[in-house]
C-alpha cells in the first residue's frame, strides 16, 4: 500500500484551497486503485518536517512555490521520496516586477528568492518526477531564476480548479441582471497597499451599476472575509438592490449560486474559476501576482483590474461594458483553455507517476 500526502493550505475554511484538495482527491479516486493507494491531505497539525510514513509528496494547487515549501520537497527527496508539483504557482512578486516580467524585461527575482533558495529550487526541479505549474508567468519567473535549461521540465498545466465541472444543467438565461461581487481581505497585502481605498471605489462602482439596472449579490469564499463583506454591504446601503450572502458553500453549491449572475467581480482568485465554471464571465481584481498569472494563462490579462488602479471604479465599469458587448467572450476562452489543460493536469495520473 503506497501512501501519498497532498500539501496545500487546507483546513482553514477557505473554499479556494479546499476545492483544490477535493479535486486532487477526486482525481486520485478516478485513476488510482483504492486498494493500492492511500491519499491524505496536510491538515493542520501535520508535521511536514517528518514525512517518513509517505512514499509520495505532492505540492498541490495554490501559491506554494515558496522557499519553505520547496525546502520540504528537498527534504523529501533526500529521504528517497517521490516528489511531484501539481498546479502550484508563484506569488508575492511586486507589481513593478510583474510588469517587467510580462514585458520580458525582468532580469532578477532576488527580492523573493535568495541564492540559497534558488539552489533548493534547482535541486527540486532536477529530482521531481513531475513539475506542473499554474501559469506562464510562474514559468517565466522560474526561467529567470534557474535558466531555461534547468527549467525544461517545468510544464504549464494550469490551475487544478480547471478540472471543476458544473454537475448541474446550465440554467436558462433570466431577465434580471445580477452582478456577483466577491469581497474579503488579504490583510492589506495587495497591489496598491490600500484595501480600504479599493473597497470605497468598489462601493461607487456598485452604485453606478445599480443605476444601470443591475442587482448585486455579495458573496464570500472564506470565513475571515465575512465581516468585510458585511462592511461593503453596509457602505452601499441599498437593501432593495443588494443581497449579502454570508453562507460558506461547497464548490458545486457556489457554482449553482453564481449561475444566476450576468457577470462577477472577484477579489479572491478561485472565485473567478467558480464563476467561469458556472458559465458566467468573471472580472478579476488583480490584487497580487497570482491573479495575473492565471489571467495570462487564459489570455485575458486585459480583463484584470489592478487593485493599485487610481481609476478602479471606471476600470470595473469598462470591463462590465466589454462583457455586455461580448467583446472578450471570456467564458468561451476559459472553455478552450480548460480543454487544453485537462489532459495536462491529469497526465501525472495517466502516465503512472504515482
Amino acid at each position: 500500500m503506497k501512501k501519498i500526502i497532498y500539501i496545500g493550505w487546507i483546513g482553514f475554511n477557505n473554499l479556494g484551497d479546499e476545492l483544490l484538495w477535493h479535486i486532487f482527491r477526486d482525481t486520485c479516486t478516478k485513476y488510482l486503485d483504492k486498494d493500492k493507494f492511500i491519499v491524505k491531505p496536510s491538515m493542520p497539525g501535520t508535521d511536514l518536517k517528518n514525512l517518513d510514513e509517505f512514499d509520495t509528496v505532492v505540492l498541490g494547487g495554490g501559491s506554494l512555490l515558496l522557499p519553505g515549501y520547496l525546502q520540504i520537497l528537498q527534504n523529501a527527496i533526500h529521504k528517497g521520496k517521490s516528489v511531484l508539483i501539481w498546479g502550484s504557482g508563484l506569488d508575492w512578486i511586486e507589481e513593478p516586477n510583474l510588469n517587467l516580467l510580462i514585458n520580458d524585461q525582468l532580469t532578477s527575482l532576488d527580492q523573493n528568492f535568495k541564492q540559497k533558495d534558488i539552489a533548493v529550487l534547482e535541486e527540486v526541479l532536477e529530482h521531481a518526477l513531475f513539475v506542473g505549474v499554474r501559469g506562464p508567468l510562474t514559468k517565466k519567473a522560474i526561467e529567470i531564476m534557474v535558466g531555461k535549461e534547468k527549467s525544461k521540465k517545468v510544464k504549464i498545466i494550469g490551475d487544478p480548479a480547471l478540472l471543476l465541472q458544473n454537475k448541474d444543467e446550465i440554467k436558462p438565461h433570466i431577465q434580471e441582471k445580477i452582478i456577483g461581487i466577491n469581497w474579503g481581505t488579504t490583510f492589506n497585502r495587495l497591489y496598491g497597499a490600500n484595501e480600504s481605498s479599493v473597497e470605497d471605489q468598489l462601493v461607487v462602482a456598485v452604485k453606478k451599476l445599480i443605476d444601470k439596472g443591475y442587482k448585486i449579490l455579495i458573496y464570500t469564499m472564506w470565513s475571515d472575509d465575512i465581516s468585510h463583506c458585511e462592511r461593503l454591504y453596509n457602505k452601499i446601503g441599498d437593501r432593495e438592490n443588494v443581497q449579502l450572502d454570508k453562507n460558506l458553500y461547497t464548490e458545486q453549491q457556489m457554482i449553482n449560486k453564481l449561475s444566476t449572475c450576468t457577470a462577477t467581480i472577484n477579489f479572491k482568485l478561485h472565485a473567478n474559476l467558480l464563476s467561469m465554471s458556472a458559465g458566467i464571465p468573471a472580472i478579476p481584481l488583480g490584487y497580487r501576482f497570482k491573479v495575473f498569472d492565471f489571467a495570462a494563462l487564459l489570455g485575458l490579462l486585459n480583463l484584470v483590474v489592478s487593485t493599485s488602479s487610481k481609476q478602479l471604479t471606471d476600470d470595473l465599469l469598462d470591463r462590465i461594458a466589454m462583457i455586455e458587448k461580448n467583446e472578450l467572450m471570456p467564458v468561451k476562452q476559459y472553455s478552450t483553455i480548460q480543454q487544453t489543460c485537462t489532459p495536462l493536469l491529469e497526465s501525472p495520473f495517466t502516465n503512472h507517476h504515482f
